[in-house]
Formats: C-alpha cells, sequence, structure tokens
C-alpha cells in the first residue's frame, strides 16, 4: 500500500509541473513580438530602399535608351542634321529632357520630351541651368563629354546614379 501511495503523489507532482510549465509567460510573448516587430521594421525598410534605387535605376536606363536612340537618329542621318538631347533641371515646374535635330537646341527643332518620374531630380545639370547633348550626323561622335546625374531624396540618404556620354559617343 506504501508503494502505492508513493506512486500516486509521484504523479500529482509531475502532473501539476506539467500543468504549471503548459503555456507561455506574457515576458516570453513580449520578447518575441518585439523582436518580430524590429524585424518587421528592418525588412519594410531595406524593401523600401531597395525599390526607390529600382525606380533611380530604371529611370537612368531610360535616359540611357533615349540618348542611344538620339544617337542612331543621328548616326543614320534621319533629317538630315544632328540630333540631341537637352536636359532642363527647371525649379518652377517638372524636370525634363527634350529630344531635338539641329545644330544647337536653339535652332533646332524639338520633337519629344520626357519627364523625370516623381520624386527623382536632376543633379546634374545643376538648378535652373541646362545641358545639351549633341550627337554628330554620320559618325554619332558627341560634340563634348556630358555627365547626367539623377537623384532621390530620402530622409536616410540620397540615391545618385549618373549617365555618362563620352566625347567618342559612348553612353554608359
Amino acid at each position: 500500500m506504501e508503494n502505492y501511495e508513493e506512486k500516486n503523489t509521484y504523479q500529482l507532482i509531475s502532473f501539476s509541473a506539467f500543468k504549471l510549465n503548459k503555456g507561455f509567460t506574457l515576458l516570453e510573448l513580449l520578447l518575441v513580438m518585439a523582436i518580430l516587430i524590429i524585424l518587421g521594421t528592418v525588412a519594410f525598410n531595406a524593401y523600401y530602399n531597395f525599390q526607390l534605387e529600382v525606380k533611380v535605376d530604371e529611370e537612368a536606363n531610360r535616359i540611357k535608351q533615349i540618348l542611344r536612340q538620339v544617337q542612331q537618329k543621328a548616326i543614320s542621318g534621319e533629317q538630315n542634321a544632328k540630333w540631341g538631347a537637352r536636359f532642363v533641371n527647371a525649379t518652377s515646374s517638372d524636370q525634363y529632357y527634350d529630344v531635338f535635330y539641329g545644330n544647337s537646341y536653339s535652332a533646332g527643332t524639338s520633337t519629344d520630351r520626357y519627364y523625370l518620374a516623381t520624386g527623382i531630380d536632376f543633379t546634374s545639370p545643376s538648378s535652373s541651368s541646362t545641358l545639351d547633348v549633341i550627337f554628330n550626323k554620320r559618325t554619332g561622335i558627341n560634340s563634348s563629354s556630358s555627365d547626367i546625374t539623377i537623384t532621390i531624396k530620402t530622409e536616410t540618404s540620397d540615391i545618385i546614379k549618373s549617365v555618362t556620354t563620352t566625347a567618342r559617343g559612348l553612353i554608359q
């Protein structure tokens, strides 16, 4: 009989110990939630910055594509003229770039206008100024090397991407 009582006492003790450790404490739950919130915040910020970088890359690639098309028009002798693009860093309106043909923008004819995506600004050309990239007829060589820089300004940092045209006509 004594053996039976010891066995029941052991079962009661182990059962009550198991019952007490069945759930999580409030502290454990709060700790897990805090870790998940921190991880979520870091992941969201990384994804947001990645989206901004993609936006700047897409705009830079669009500028390169337009410049290559302009260069091809000059090489093919379309309109029997030089072809170029004028980048306008306007302070009072949206920033844009025009495609034109002729010896210069003022003496030429504008054919297309492209606006920068929302939130993207030119760093070069500087504020309230313009930059012309003109490709010579038949050769596609640029009159001079140019550097076009676009920027997204965020609360934490600026994302900058440059498009360069060399004097030999290379667009990078």
